[in-house]
């Protein structure tokens, strides 16, 4: 998608999966993109986004050199699964932390150097829509990033700045293998975390190819109009199903396929 206009870019989890091929995706149209990950080199920055020091040292930099942030990009992020009962609580606050703590400092820090025209977008996920068994922490860090994105839309629409929040599907990428899980069901779940665990990976191969799935979410980011985008039709169809099925048949079906 061209774009005569050259936008400042800052997109974080720049090393891998949906924010390394975003990173590609905007440099191929022109624009200048600074990715910031643990493991960037060369012009990314290295920084952690749950340091919130460092973050906005290297926002602050950013800002610095180029004067201004016209788009920025939330898409570090990573996976837990387990049962919630047994989850150590460091995991839990740790997902958080990463999830929901390291998206919104990245965008609120980068608001501080951008004007009327300014894109701010979340990656988040279709587990923000609907709850899964066993990866009910997933589920609600992105949950919360959905609904910061939305009160965040309401805040800066009038403002000129546009918030959205990019619900994909899974995609075939390394976000499945580096996934932290915990099986130990104990006497209650016994290995139902597991099975469940076993039953979403073996679905890799069905999964959204990652370049198409990547080009489909690097146009919701450069429209940016919507506060809320589902990437995947299935996807799109189980969100209209969570708005008209019961509560209760809706979890107890999901339940029942995970």
């Amino acid at each position: 998608m061209k774009n005569n206009i050259k936008r400042i870019v800052v997109i974080s989890g720049c090393t891998s999966g949906i924010g390394e091929q975003l990173c590609r995706l905007y440099r191929a149209d022109g624009h200048t993109v600074i990715g910031l990950a643990r493991s960037a080199s060369g012009d990314d920055i290295a920084v952690d986004v749950t340091d919130e020091n460092a973050l906005t040292a290297a926002l602050d930099g950013i800002a610095e050199k180029y004067g201004r942030i016209d788009t920025v990009i939330a898409c570090a992020g990573g996976g837990l699964s387990g049962a919630t009962e047994l989850l150590p609580t460091e995991e839990i606050e740790r997902q958080m932390a990463l999830n929901f703590g390291g998206a919104l400092g990245l965008v609120r820090h980068a608001l501080k150097y951008m004007h009327r025209g300014g894109k701010a977008v979340f990656i988040s996920s279709a587990c923000a829509l609907f709850a899964l068994p066993f990866r009910a922490m997933y589920c609600a860090s992105k949950a919360a990033v959905n609904m910061a994105a939305f009160g965040l839309y309401m805040e800066l629409k009038k403002h000129g700045i546009c918030v959205s929040s990019v619900c994909p599907g899974d995609i075939r990428t390394n976000f499945t293998a580096n996934r932290v899980k915990f099986g130990d069901g104990g006497e209650r779940y016994g290995d139902e975390p597991s099975v469940s665990a076993r039953k979403i990976d073996s679905r890799e191969h069905k999964r959204m190819d990652p370049v198409k799935a990547s080009k489909k979410i690097y146009k919701c980011c450069v429209k940016c109009r919507k506060p809320l985008y589902i990437v995947g039709f299935k996807y799109k169809m189980l969100n209209f199903l969570r708005h008209v099925l019961p509560q209760k048949l809706f979890l107890d079906v999901t339940a029942k396929l995970f």
